[in-house]
């Protein structure tokens, strides 16, 4: 060690590399005589370098002795420390962290549930304490203990030992991005291994990175939870004027329901508002308050959100909350036609806060409900074929006591209690109800699977709401990406009416247009028998190939080219039939009727809105 003035000690502490040199000049005085050290490795120190150095602050000790106790291989923590009578400290204190002994009572306990931790404290004395010294406005050395007695920790082991494991700010800068787009805390770990070449560079283990994501919303959200949630919603409204949220409290003042709807959800809701499908078997947070998201179809014929809601309970007066809350958001208009999953809660509020709607109960619960109540082979067959029959009302009662004789279940009390419903779910009683194609509430499903991808775990509800956004923000994304797509490219057309089909691809979005096309093809096996004039209209009877004991008839109005068919397939899905296509055809026109055009399925829907 070199002696003298002119030689300074320097410990780059920030040092990516850990060349174990100090950032700033520590320098040590003795009277009229400074011992400086230049490039000094920290395994060459002496006790005596450690006693005449001089630090300008706590932190800077406490940065030089974890670095000294790094190169060293043990770990060290805060120990004493002593403050004047204004609370400022003149004197702080670290030990090596194996100093001292387990308590003897937590070693004696016979009633321990669980292992105990091994046993790490064995008494070690080593010591670092410094001390104020007012006179040269400096932190010197007080105590120092350099001899440990346990053995000290090889170098490719340092990385496990506490004090020198840190989440630096760049780690925890690039953590936050990672798992806001939805990456696992594992596999970041891992990335971050292979990216400083090793976990021995890596800086910190894997349970660090755990524990710092559990603490980390703690940091956040000082005010709790809820109070962060609500918070993150709020700067949301300010950002977005026309964001609504709206939520209730308990009697213990605890949040009991939350709805929010942005102005994208509001906006789509008064182009396709007409139908609004819902269910709520969907729970991933931490308080498994039960999610209910309120969805309908857009012109491309993709799942669209109007709003959520996380509730307290499935109770009446909860649903009941969530549809006056949705009702106030979206301006008060109310959707004409509502599909579920039967929940009888959901059914009483639906009726009270949408009396006019037309509820429609999903397929596939009913069709499982068969099966699971009614243990009759070939029932559930036959159950379906009535559900979904193209017939009349008087075709499907038919149907309907016909399977009732065959299986001889007249007396049977689920048989009767659906029955009882068959307004809703019945194809015969729904004939003419736009539901857009919809039978069950198999989007719902779909989103809550799509959901799955972006909240796999228990979130608190801060949290919840943030990856719900970032969901949402996907799902936009792909109908932007579908918009585009629809307005800047074109299908290859492939039937005889060249001219017809065409004009389908100028005015329908793309998926509108493929339906569109389906029937075109359809209408093939149908032909005309007979047309009959009443002045102002021709009415058109048709019959299908291999099928001479069915018939539809299309009213053709002469002056405004209106059609309408005894299928009522247009009132119910928004397209028109095969049978007005061979109208189409008979009457030779070469664009399809305005009236014959729903404009919620055209490349309009959202112009003028």
């Amino acid at each position: 060690m070199d002696k003298g003035k002119g030689k300074e000690f320097i410990i780059d502490l920030n040092d990516e590399d850990f060349d174990y040199q100090y950032d700033s000049i520590v320098k040590t005085e003795s009277d009229e005589e400074a011992i400086l050290v230049s490039d000094k490795i920290f395994n060459d120190l002496t006790v005596e370098d450690v006693w005449k150095m001089e630090f300008s602050s706590v932190e800077e000790a406490e940065e030089f002795y974890n670095l000294f106790a790094k190169v060293t291989g043990f770990s060290v923590r805060k120990d004493d420390v002593k403050r004047d009578k204004n609370q400022n400290i003149v004197s702080r204190k670290w030990v090596c962290s194996k100093e001292g002994y387990r308590h003897k009572m937590c070693l004696e306990n016979e009633n321990r549930k669980r292992e105990p931790k091994a046993v790490t404290l064995v008494g070690c004395e080593a010591t670092f304490r410094i001390g104020f010294n007012k006179q040269m406005n400096k932190w010197v050395v007080q105590e120092f203990m350099a001899d440990h007695n346990h053995p000290l920790v090889e170098q490719k082991n340092v990385q496990f030992l506490r004090s020198h494991r840190v989440i630096k700010n760049a780690d925890k800068a690039q953590l936050n991005a990672m798992r806001g787009v939805g990456m696992g805390t594992s596999q970041i770990m891992d990335y971050m291994v292979q990216q400083s070449g090793g976990y021995n560079n890596v800086g910190f283990t894997k349970k660090d990175l755990y524990n710092h994501v559990d603490a980390d919303p703690r940091v956040h959200l000082r005010d709790g939870d809820t109070e962060g949630a609500l918070a993150y919603l709020c700067g949301k409204s300010e950002m977005d004027p026309s964001f609504y949220y709206k939520y209730n409290v308990d009697e213990d003042n605890r949040l009991a329901n939350l709805f929010w709807a942005d102005s994208t959800s509001k906006l789509d809701y008064s182009c396709f508002g007409d139908m609004l499908a819902f269910d709520t078997t969907y729970q991933t947070n931490a308080y498994k308050k039960p999610l209910v998201i309120l969805v309908g179809i857009n012109h491309h014929h993709q799942t669209i959100v109007f709003g959520c809601a996380l509730l307290v309970d499935e109770s009446v007066s909860t649903y009941t909350w969530v549809l006056e809350t949705f009702l106030d958001a979206m301006n008060n208009k109310k959707p004409l036609y509502v599909i579920t999953d039967g929940d009888k809660a959901m059914r009483k509020a639906i009726k009270r806060i949408f009396p006019d709607s037309c509820h429609r109960l999903c397929a596939w619960h009913i069709q499982r409900n068969a099966f699971t109540n009614v243990h009759v082979k070939d029932f559930t067959n036959h159950f379906s074929k009535c559900m979904f029959m193209e017939g009349t009302v008087e075709e499907f009662e038919c149907a309907w006591n016909d399977m009732l004789e065959m299986f001889n279940l007249h007396g049977h009390k689920w048989v009767i209690d659906i029955y009882a419903k068959h307004s809703r779910w019945a194809k015969s009683y729904l004939r003419g109800h736009f539901f857009a194609g919809m039978k069950n509430t198999q989007r719902c499903e779909s989103m809550n699977a799509y959901l799955n991808r972006f909240l796999k775990t228990r979130l608190k509800l801060f949290e919840f709401v943030k990856h719900f956004d970032r969901a949402l923000s996907r799902i936009r994304h792909n109908e932007a990406k579908t918009e585009f797509e629809t307005h800047h490219s074109s299908t290859v057309l492939t039937t005889k009416l060249y001219v017809l089909e065409k004009y389908a691809g100028t005015v329908f979005t793309r998926q509108s247009f493929l339906k569109f096309r389906d029937e075109m093809k359809n209408a093939e096996l149908f032909f005309p028998v007979s047309t009959e004039n009443h002045g102002g209209y021709r009415v058109h009877t048709l019959t299908k190939f291999r099928s001479p004991e069915k018939i539809w008839k299309v009213c053709y109005g002469n002056s405004d080219r209106s059609m309408k068919c005894t299928c009522m397939m247009f009132e119910s899905v928004g397209f028109p039939c095969p049978h007005i296509i061979v109208v189409m055809k008979i009457e030779h026109l070469e664009e399809i009727p305005k009236t014959c055009i729903m404009k919620r399925w055209s490349k309009l829907a959202k112009e003028t809105v």
